[in-house]
């Protein structure tokens, strides 16, 4: 019989990994069916980019945003990638925000892609780029997570260095083993509950929680990018996402929260899809152009210009490895095509594609 829960009080009996739910349940099924046709039609799509890394950087902002929104840090597209530009001394608190939730992604997805595996030290780590003022796990007792609205307490994650490490081991070890038979998209469902439910640091748990999401479809080979991000979702659909959290503790109420983490899965693999349908679609407009009416065209140009939202004359040398007249002669080539524009920014020129950009949003 389940323990009784009381919000008010630590939830030092959270059970561990794994539930003792049955997942073999019809509805669970068929949407797990219909969520893997959307994530392996993203996987293909993204596979037939040249050099299909180069959607991680741009598209990452877009994560950055939304899974900032839901944690009430509020900043526009527009600004985000700013920081691509702007010094360090000039960015809000909400652009490094993001800007440190692009970081920790990418952070996360090289531990994954050298070793393999993430542990403890892997979440912290992420967690300590996201947080670099709050790192590391929580050593203070008396966190209560309330209602924002009424100021109600609605839980009370475990307490002690010690029971917080035991917890993040077992979810370790789940987290790794590929020894069982459930599907990795139901598995990821189960992980970011128990990671949320852990509570294990003082801030930046949701966001850390939303990054091993797709850290772990990448780690069990389901997408060889992290470019699936369920942030989007969860934001459009935040209430139901918190009292889906609670209704697993309260209640055991896996399916419920299975089916939601399916839902988003598949609504933002179609949507990416189409994301990196168009970003193909475009990356062919502008090599045609190119190619057609100029003497500059080469492949690394056409990846350069996909990589990120901004570009200026000295990424643009690095890239190419051009002279600095070879960098404004293409620069000039370009805005004469109209597939870039640029605007003054102190002593540089800032150039940008607003198709791109548009995609990307």
């Amino acid at each position: 019989m389940k323990n009784k829960f009381y919000p008010e009080l630590p939830h030092n009996n959270l059970p561990i990994l794994p539930p003792t739910f049955n997942f073999d349940d019809v509805e669970i099924l068929k949407k797990v069916n219909t969520a893997n046709i959307a994530l392996t039609r993203l996987s293909g799509e993204a596979k037939s980019i040249p050099n299909r890394h180069l959607l991680i950087e741009p598209l990452s902002f877009r994560e950055a945003v939304a899974s900032s929104e839901i944690e009430n840090i509020h900043t526009t597209f527009n600004e985000a990638i700013q920081v691509t530009y702007l010094e360090e001394s000039e960015l809000k608190i909400e652009q490094k925000e993001t800007k440190n939730y692009r970081e920790a992604l990418l952070k996360g997805y090289n531990l994954v892609t050298a070793k393999e595996f993430l542990n403890t030290n892997s979440f912290i780590t992420i967690q300590s780029i996201l947080e670099p003022s709050k790192p590391g796990i929580r050593k203070i007792s008396g966190i209560k997570i309330q209602n924002k609205n009424s100021g109600k307490i609605v839980y009370t994650p475990p307490e002690g260095e010690d029971l917080i490490r035991k917890l993040l081991k077992n979810y370790e070890d789940y987290f790794n083993d590929s020894s069982d038979k459930i599907d990795p998209l139901i598995k990821m469902a189960v992980l970011h509950y128990q990671f949320e439910a852990i509570h294990p640091f003082l801030d930046g748990n949701g966001r850390t929680g939303r990054i091993l999401m797709v850290l772990y479809l990448c780690m069990v080979k389901r997408l060889e990018l992290p470019i699936l991000f369920l942030s989007g979702y969860i934001n459009q659909n935040k209430n139901e996402y918190y009292n889906l959290l609670r209704g697993v503790t309260q209640k055991d109420n896996w399916k419920e929260w299975i089916i939601y983490i399916l839902n988003a899965v598949e609504s933002q693999s179609i949507n990416t899809t189409k994301s990196v349908i168009s970003i193909r679609e475009l990356m062919q407009k502008y090599r045609l152009e190119i190619k057609d009416k100029t003497k500059i065209y080469s492949a690394d140009l056409i990846e350069y210009l996909f990589s990120s939202p901004f570009y200026n004359q000295k990424t643009l040398q690095t890239s190419l490895g051009i002279s600095r007249n070879t960098t404004s002669k293409y620069f000039s080539e370009l805005e004469r095509l109209y597939l870039i524009q640029s605007y003054k920014y102190k002593n540089d020129k800032i150039y940008y594609s607003p198709e791109f950009q548009s995609l990307l949003k």
